[in-house]
């Protein structure tokens, strides 16, 4: 399969899904969007829902990609932490706002995408343990608890704060009290 065909029939699919939902969007949209036909769309993907998943583990790959080039760039395990979160917590919780059909996706991710959804949490979980290690917290031979089961707590915290933040500023501010809880010493 060509992969910039399907990159490009990805991004299009997030435009679409992003303005007009799950729901309402049909494979000819997406492929109208792609600037190809449906026969070709369904050569690439069987199933809306396929192309769906598709659209958020591409999502999850790109922004993995962009949490480790940006901590890459930082020196202390907070602002590698908080950088983390930013991309993968807030600006996702920020682009989705925006949309009025925010519900809707999210029950879909939730619903037929939750294998992808596990998956891309414990990805990330694992770009974090090596920072937390760097922590001198977890610079003792016998920590409390592992990098391991903390990277766990973190990212299943930062799921419900999705859920509970009523804006941006909340869930910046829920972020960065975590942090505070987990690194003070």
């Amino acid at each position: 399969m060509d992969l910039a065909k399907r990159d490009k029939i990805l991004a299009a699919a997030l435009d679409v899904f992003v303005r007009y939902g799950y729901k309402r969007v049909t494979m000819n949209d997406i492929a109208e969007a792609a600037g190809i036909s449906r026969p070709a769309l369904y050569l690439v993907f069987e199933s809306k829902e396929d192309i769906f998943k598709g659209v958020y583990e591409h999502w999850v790959k790109g922004t993995l990609n962009e949490i480790e080039a940006r901590i890459g760039q930082l020196k202390t395990p907070e602002e590698k932490l908080r950088a983390a979160f930013e991309l993968w917590t807030v600006l996702p919780f920020e682009r989705m706002r925006t949309s009025s059909e925010v519900a809707e996706l999210l029950e879909c991710t939730f619903g037929f995408a939750q294998d992808s959804v596990d998956q891309g949490y414990r990805s990330f979980e694992k770009i974090i343990v090596p920072v937390l290690k760097s922590h001198s917290k977890f610079q003792s031979s016998k920590p409390k608890v592992s990098a391991e089961k903390t990277a766990h707590v973190l990212s299943g915290a930062v799921r419900g704060f999705k859920i509970i933040a009523k804006d941006v500023s909340e869930i910046r501010s829920l972020i960065k009290d975590l942090l505070i809880l987990l690194l003070d010493e």
